[in-house]
């Protein structure tokens, strides 16, 4: 039986980093909220791949380096000539401009409960586009989701 080891990204992006720029891909599993209702903490992992910013488009998730240190799973909100702006899909607040040394890898597929989703399928580049385009109503739609969950919740309860 495999255990679980859990590290702190700090400790394990640089690894990361490297194998991604050696051309290996990265499956890492979803830590924090930014990224739902997408992704969603300890549940969803994502497979990471080597990327350049010519090839990066508006939707796309991806993994950064701030220029704080710290490491950011986030969708590309829109591009520019030689930077991009992001944004995590539980949040209102716009980050950027990023530059292009500051982009590390995106996300190539979604696991699921098993199943590999592809994040150039479709259906997931449609959600996600639409999802961009309501950033001000997005508080609210959240909202009703948690709702909806904890009462869930309590019915399963009973």
């Amino acid at each position: 039986m495999c255990e679980t080891l859990k590290v702190k990204a700090g400790e394990i992006f640089p690894v990361v980093q490297e194998l991604i720029q050696m051309g290996s891909k990265v499956r890492i599993t979803v830590t924090g909220m930014s990224m739902y209702p997408f992704l969603r903490e300890e549940r969803d992992c994502v497979e990471l791949v080597g990327t350049n910013f010519k090839a990066v488009e508006k939707g796309d998730i991806v993994l950064v380096r701030r220029v704080t240190g710290e490491y950011v799973l986030h969708r590309v909100q829109r591009k520019k000539a030689n930077t991009f702006f992001m944004i995590g899909d539980a949040q209102s607040w716009i980050e950027g401009p990023v530059f292009p040394e500051q982009l590390l890898a995106k996300a190539g597929s979604v696991r699921r409960n098993g199943r590999d989703i592809s994040c150039d399928q479709p259906v997931f580049k449609l959600l996600a586009l639409a999802w961009l385009n309501i950033i001000p109503v997005r508080r609210y739609i959240l909202r009703v989701i948690r709702i909806l969950g904890n009462i869930k919740k309590k019915v399963k309860r009973r």
